[in-house]
């Protein structure tokens, strides 16, 4: 019977490690970034009888692989079932154990068979590509974990994310809600193409009003709408005394902004405000693909720009450092060796794309490493290497 086993001890208590993949967005943070994978559907969360559909594409493939949960055992385990998908068998064991001095072994095991009969090679190609998976998903959990800890110093907060719908709130979303904080999300509609108006900047459904007059403390994607923002929120009397805004993606419906009109709306507030500015953000094309507007998108990693991460890393940074107010920079600084992509990095570019953001032209302010902001991956090379996964080739290499 084919297995694959993945262990690593990380510095967290066995029951946070547990809670971390209970919680919603669990799964958005685990899935392998250089994957073209969709969500169907959903139910259940991890407890037995939940069930995950998916569909994943694989140049002109697209495999439908749906899953059920098992096996559970509060704090310990849970399993994965492969009910229909690409193999004839699949029973992946999360298991979650004490490693003493509030450290935890996370242990991933699967137990595999192939289908149509195939010889062993397949079997080592499919254990090469679930090291990559699992290798990645390891580090994934441990860096989240980390920021969790050290930024977040074990808070928990009650969390709005308003603004422009799409691939860069869900991440948030998903990074915020996975290290236990309570998070609601109003987006603004797609087909918003004018304002800003009072409406512009948030909920395109019926409100959870009351969320947001209880948060502490709100992210909003999007820089035009800020003093329509900032504006509601005095109206409902929330009790929010941070705001951290970020750009949107440069689409043609978008409109500018520009620095003046944002110093003026973070001026006229008695809560705290970070705006936070990059033009470029960078990202593994799978995830990017059919999530953001192809004229938005570049191949090219030339220009001022930041990883993904280390822009969710940076916004909770500022959501949590009360020291932080004002536009800040977040951008990768690109001078003299991390100007340009290193020789043995450059083979990967062709897995990463860049998405134009919205950001006032000429805007010119202080770095957030200035504020003790440390980014996960500070060079171009790194950070291209951690937006696709970290692929062993490349680990050698460096």
């Amino acid at each position: 019977m084919p297995t694959y086993e993945k262990r690593s001890v990380l510095d967290t208590k066995s029951s946070d490690l547990f809670a971390w993949h209970t919680r919603p967005g669990a799964f958005e943070r685990l899935a392998p970034p250089w994957e073209h994978i969709r969500v169907l559907s959903r139910y259940g969360g991890i407890a037995d009888g939940g069930r995950v559909t998916m569909v994943i594409k694989r140049g002109p493939l697209t495999i439908r692989w749906e899953a059920v949960h098992r096996g559970l055992v509060e704090g310990l385990q849970f399993q994965d079932v492969q009910v229909s998908g690409p193999f004839k068998r699949w029973i992946h064991t999360h298991r979650f154990e004490p490693a003493g001095d509030d450290r935890a072994t996370l242990v991933d095991h699967v137990d595999f068979a192939l289908p149509f009969g195939l010889n062993s090679v397949a079997g080592g190609l499919a254990r090469r590509q679930m090291d990559r998976t699992f290798t990645f998903r390891h580090r994934r959990i441990a860096t989240d974990l980390a920021r969790h800890r050290e930024i977040g110093q074990a808070r928990r907060l009650r969390l709005v994310l308003t603004g422009r719908a799409g691939f860069l709130l869900a991440q948030l979303a998903a990074f915020f809600s996975t290290g236990g904080h309570l998070v609601h999300v109003f987006p603004t509609a797609e087909d918003v193409r004018v304002g800003p108006s009072a409406a512009a900047w948030g909920p395109t459904a019926v409100p959870d009003f009351a969320a947001l007059e209880q948060a502490d403390a709100v992210v909003h994607v999007g820089l035009h709408a800020l003093a329509d923002l900032l504006l509601t929120l005095d109206e409902r009397r929330s009790r929010a005394r941070t705001v951290v805004a970020l750009p949107t993606v440069a689409s043609a419906n978008q409109p500018s902004v520009s620095v003046e009109r944002l110093q003026a709306a973070i001026d006229s507030t008695h809560r705290r405000v970070a705006v936070l500015l990059t033009p470029g953000l960078l990202s593994s094309a799978a995830l990017l693909d059919g999530a953001v507007p192809p004229d938005a998108l570049t191949p090219s990693v030339d220009g001022a720009l930041v990883g993904l991460d280390d822009l969710i890393g940076a916004t909770y940074y500022a959501v949590c450092d009360d020291a932080i107010s004002g536009i800040r920079d977040v951008t990768i600084p690109r001078v003299g060796e991390t100007a340009a992509v290193p020789r043995e990095v450059a083979r990967w570019t062709p897995e990463v794309r860049v998405m134009q953001l919205r950001v006032p032209e000429g805007a010119a302010a202080p770095p957030i490493a200035e504020d003790g902001f440390k980014a996960l991956n500070p060079t171009i090379g790194a950070t291209i290497l951690a937006e696709i996964g970290w692929p062993d080739e490349a680990q050698r290499t460096k």
